[in-house]
C-alpha cells in the first residue's frame, strides 16, 4: 500500500490519559496502555514533542509497503529495543497502516472472556485482578455475549449491597473479598452454562520472595501458592488461570500447566506477546496459552508471528484490550484474521466498541461459525 499521508495526534483514552491516534490515508489507529503492565513490554507513552515523530515517521510518506516492511520500518524508526523512543506512536501507526490496508476476516469467531468483577490494580477489593466468565457452550457470537452480559446484569442485581460502582475495566468492584467473590459468581456462571477464569496478575503483589495477598491476609511462598490456586481450580472449577506466579518464574507456571492439561494457563506478564519470551516458556512447559496484546511488543506484525508460534506449538491465544482503552476495535477484526479463538474484550463501557464490532461482522459473515480451540 502506498502511503499518502500520515498524521499523529494527542487523544485521551478511557482513564483520561494521554495516548496517540494516527492517521494514514484517512484510517485511524489508537493506543491503547494497561495499568497492570509487565516489565519486558515495549514503552507506550506519548512521546515529549509529537511534532518531532510525527515529521520522522513521515518520512515513509509516499512509499509503497506491505504491513511488514512499514512494521520494520517503524521500528528502524525508533531504533531502540523497547520503543523507549516514539512509544505510542509505534503502535498507533501500526495499526493504522493495517486499517488502511485491509483486513481479511474468516468465518471463525471467538468467544467472548468477559472481566465482570474486578480488583487488584484495576480498582477493587480483591487482590485477583479479574474474574471472568467463558460462555463455552455458546453456538454463536450474540449468543455468548448475551449469556455474558446476563451474567453482569445479574451481578449487579442479586448483589446490590455488595456493588460499589466499577473499576476503569468497567468491571463491577465489590465488598467481597476473593472466595466470596467465587463463590457468588460461580452460582450464577453455573445458572447460565458459562465457566470461570481468572487473572491473577501475581507479579503486581509479588515482594521479597512471597506473595502477599492482602485481600485474605496471607504471605505465600510460591509453592504455597501453587497449592492455594491448585484449590481454586478444583473447588471452582476453573477454566482459565493468567499469570497466577510472577511474571519470570517459568518453573512455577509450567509446574501449574503440567497439572492442569484441561485449564487453558495462560501467560500474561510472563510473555509480554513476545516470540522470544513464548519460545522459552514452550521449552520449559510454562503455560498452554497467552494473552496477544500488540502493544506489548509494539506492532501488528510482530504480535502475528507470536501468534503464528503459538498456534504451531498448540498454545492456545487470547487476544486482548488494555485497562487504558480506546475506542479502536483493531483487535476485533484481527481476531479473525488470525483466527484467535477467545478474545478479553471487557464486557461494559468503552470495551462494547470491540464486542459491537464482533456482532456487526457477525452479521455480515456468510454461514459464522464459534471457532472450536
Amino acid at each position: 500500500m502506498k502511503i499518502d499521508s500520515l498524521e499523529l495526534r494527542e487523544i485521551i483514552d478511557s482513564r483520561t490519559k494521554n495516548t496517540v491516534e494516527a492517521e494514514i490515508n484517512g484510517s485511524y489507529g489508537k493506543a491503547p496502555s494497561g495499568a497492570s503492565t509487565g516489565e519486558h513490554e515495549a514503552k507506550c507513552f506519548v512521546p515529549e514533542n509529537l511534532k518531532d515523530t510525527e515529521d520522522l515517521i513521515k518520512n515513509l510518506e509516499g512509499k509503497d509497503l506491505t504491513q511488514e516492511e512499514f512494521d520494520k520500518q517503524i521500528k528502524q524508526l525508533d531504533d531502540t529495543e523497547d520503543f523507549s523512543r516514539i512509544g505510542a506512536a509505534g503502535i498507533a501507526s501500526s495499526f493504522a497502516f493495517k486499517q488502511a490496508s485491509g483486513l481479511k476476516h474468516s468465518k471463525k469467531f471467538p468467544l467472548p472472556l468477559s472481566n465482570v468483577i474486578g480488583g487488584g490494580e484495576h480498582g477493587g477489593n480483591t487482590s485477583i485482578q479479574e474474574f471472568l466468565v467463558l460462555p463455552v457452550n455458546a453456538q454463536s457470537f450474540p449468543e455468548a455475549l448475551k449469556t455474558n452480559t446476563a451474567i453482569y446484569q445479574e451481578l449487579k442485581e442479586k448483589y446490590p449491597r455488595k456493588i460499589q460502582g466499577m473499576n476503569d475495566e468497567g468491571a463491577l468492584i465489590t465488598t467481597m473479598n476473593d472466595e466470596q467473590t467465587l463463590k457468588a459468581l460461580k452460582k450464577i456462571a453455573d445458572k447460565h452454562d458459562a465457566r470461570i477464569g481468572l487473572d491473577v496478575a501475581a507479579s503486581e503483589f509479588y515482594e521479597d520472595g512471597k506473595y502477599k495477598v492482602s485481600s485474605i491476609r496471607e504471605n505465600l511462598s510460591p509453592e504455597d501458592m501453587l497449592d492455594f490456586i491448585q484449590k481454586l481450580i478444583d473447588r471452582f472449577e476453573l477454566v482459565y488461570v493468567e499469570d497466577p506466579f510472577d511474571q519470570n518464574d517459568f518453573r512455577m507456571h509450567a509446574k501449574l500447566t503440567k497439572k492442569n492439561p484441561e485449564v487453558m494457563i495462560c501467560g500474561d506478564d510472563l510473555f509480554t506477546t513476545d516470540k522470544e519470551r513464548l519460545q522459552e516458556g514452550i521449552e520449559n512447559g510454562a503455560c498452554n496459552s497467552l494473552i496477544v496484546k500488540p502493544n506489548q511488543i509494539g506492532t501488528v506484525t510482530d504480535a502475528k508471528k507470536t501468534v503464528e508460534l503459538a498456534k504451531s506449538q498448540d498454545y492456545t491465544p487470547v487476544i486482548s484490550h488494555r485497562s487504558g482503552e480506546t475506542c479502536d476495535s483493531t483487535i476485533s477484526d484481527l481476531a479473525l484474521e488470525w483466527e484467535t479463538p477467545i478474545i478479553k474484550a471487557g464486557i461494559a463501557d468503552i470495551r462494547i466498541a470491540k464486542l459491537n464490532r464482533l456482532i456487526r461482522l457477525w452479521d455480515q459473515t456468510d454461514e459464522p461459525e464459534i471457532n472450536q480451540r
